[in-house]
């Protein structure tokens, strides 16, 4: 119950992030029109398929963090683990800091269970670990309270230390 509290905290961050992207955008860019697209679709399976356009078209964006993020946020919901780490990779490779990718990667590895996966979580789990630690002393993020803010902390500090000693956990 805890872990899907806190999935939910982490889901909304992520929708807030994607506000900001699409705040970044010039208006009436047609890398605007593309996210009104992507927000207006309703069907996921379209909305995979105008995210996966979205990195074609605009792949050197500033806002293909957000493609991602969203794309990882639906595959998770599909349960489909290989694509959350596809995903989780490619939103890492263009924003290395991304806390909501890598405790996702840190527990889509541990999941597979593999030593080499296990491995890969426990890296990336002590990366956001690292990154929790930077942002303790760092001002709230815009549209966060100090406390929202403490609260967004604490959660993601509890949810990195358990999946990093989960996947120490399956090492052993």
């Amino acid at each position: 119950m805890k872990t899907r509290v806190i999935l939910t905290l982490c889901v909304v961050f992520v929708w807030g992030l994607v506000s900001i992207a699409n705040a970044q955008v010039i208006a009436g860019s047609p890398e605007d029109k593309a996210f009104q697209k992507i927000d207006a679709e309703n069907n996921v399976d379209a909305k995979i398929v105008l995210l996966q356009d979205f990195e074609k078209q605009f792949g050197q964006s500033r806002s293909i963090r957000e493609a991602y993020l969203q794309l990882i946020q639906i595959y998770q919901q599909k349960n489909d683990q290989a694509k959350v780490i596809e995903y989780c990779e490619k939103a890492i490779k263009v924003d290395p800091n991304n806390l909501v990718a890598l405790l996702t990667v840190t527990r889509a590895y541990s999941l597979d269970g593999k030593q080499a996966s296990l491995d890969r979580a426990i890296q990336y789990g002590q990366r956001a670990m690292d990154e929790i630690t930077k942002l303790k002393s760092s001002p709230p993020q815009q549209g966060y309270t100090d406390e929202q803010w403490k609260q967004y902390i604490e959660s993601n500090d509890q949810l990195a230390k358990s999946y990093l000693s989960y996947a120490k956990t399956l090492k052993r």
